[in-house]
């Protein structure tokens, strides 16, 4: 076979998109750990460069060159026009809402932006374009699948793109109970793949509960923190098209508040410095002030008290839901 030039291949590029919304209601429901009692919410997420010029990160999102390229249009002549549509899956029916779509001049600039031609809001529309070819986007939410198009002079034309979309919906419990703190709740998305350190590229983040979000097909890695040490919960999950997938995350977990007294039940002593160490002497958390409070995994610790020069310990058991006053004596 012979070499493939640059005329015949070309590059291939594509736009890192990125917008979070509720999932629609086209969606079946896969096997769900929690049921999602009222409508989930819509959240805006990030949307790609909409810019005169956009810059397009090669090989993200974009399917795979054909072995043999078709011959390339002409870059001059009438329009025609072009009808695109979107569909979630493999034999599903047209997507007829929350669609963008995305359209860019194919050749780029000397910087290595590219220019924007069109961004349209419809589900299923028809453009005029010129001859040439170009690389269009269609974005669902997170979820995003961009492909080059070839458009010949007056020649009307019909492109279908399967992005391949599923949902995630994640909730988080204490203890198996509701979660009334949800401000000390992050939830994050990471990619499923890990780099030769073992780090995850994070993909998402600071997501709320009880939202679905739009994700192309794929595994991913679920990261819930709640509080500020220790209490972190990780799970795979698998995003299937057309599916939503219900992922809870339990904690077990506790709330300890620190105080520092000559006697008990005395009066906490203020400008005293905190360090929290797991069953293992590992150091879990640092703090300082006269009542300070903090969400450990549920275990045995050990806490040291600093007030001017001088030092206390003690010592202490978190079980999942406690809500515990330690008091630390000064003796």
């Amino acid at each position: 076979m012979c070499a493939a030039t640059p005329a015949l291949l070309g590059r291939a590029f594509a736009i890192a998109l990125a917008a979070m919304l509720c999932v629609a209601m086209g969606f079946a429901v896969a096997d769900a750990a929690t049921k999602y009692k009222g409508s989930p919410n819509v959240v805006d997420g990030e949307e790609i460069p909409t810019d005169a010029e956009a810059v397009i990160p090669p090989d993200a999102g974009m399917e795979a060159e054909q072995p043999h390229s078709r011959p390339a249009p002409p870059n001059s002549g009438p329009p025609a026009p072009v009808t695109l549509t979107a569909y979630l899956s493999e034999g599903s029916a047209p997507m007829v809402a929350d669609v963008v779509w995305r359209v860019f001049q194919q050749r780029n600039a000397r910087d290595g932006t590219y220019k924007i031609v069109t961004k349209i809001h419809e589900a299923r529309p028809t453009i005029e374009l010129k001859p040439g070819r170009y690389l269009v986007n269609v974005a669902y939410g997170r979820a995003n699948l961009t492909r080059k198009i070839d458009v010949w002079p007056q020649t009307p034309s019909n492109e279908d793109f399967v992005v391949n979309a599923g949902g995630l919906r994640l909730m988080a419990t204490l203890a198996h109970g509701p979660i009334v703190a949800e401000h000390l709740l992050k939830l994050e998305i990471y990619s499923d793949a890990q780099d030769q350190t073992g780090n995850r590229q994070r993909l998402f983040g600071d997501l709320r509960p009880g939202i679905v979000i739009r994700l192309n097909s794929g595994i991913y890695h679920i990261v819930s923190t709640y509080g500020d040490a220790n209490s972190v919960v990780s799970t795979d999950i698998v995003i299937e098209p057309g599916k939503i997938a219900e992922a809870n995350v339990d904690h077990d977990a506790g709330k300890v508040t620190l105080k520092l007294v000559q006697r008990r039940g005395g009066e906490a002593v203020a400008g005293t410095r905190w360090t929290i160490y797991n069953a293992g002497g590992e150091v879990i958390r640092e703090s300082a002030g006269a009542f300070p409070t903090h969400v450990l995994a549920a275990g045995e610790y050990r806490v040291a008290a600093q007030h001017g020069e001088r030092q206390f310990a003690g010592a202490f058991t978190i079980a999942a839901g406690d809500t515990t006053l330690v008091e630390v004596l000064m003796q």
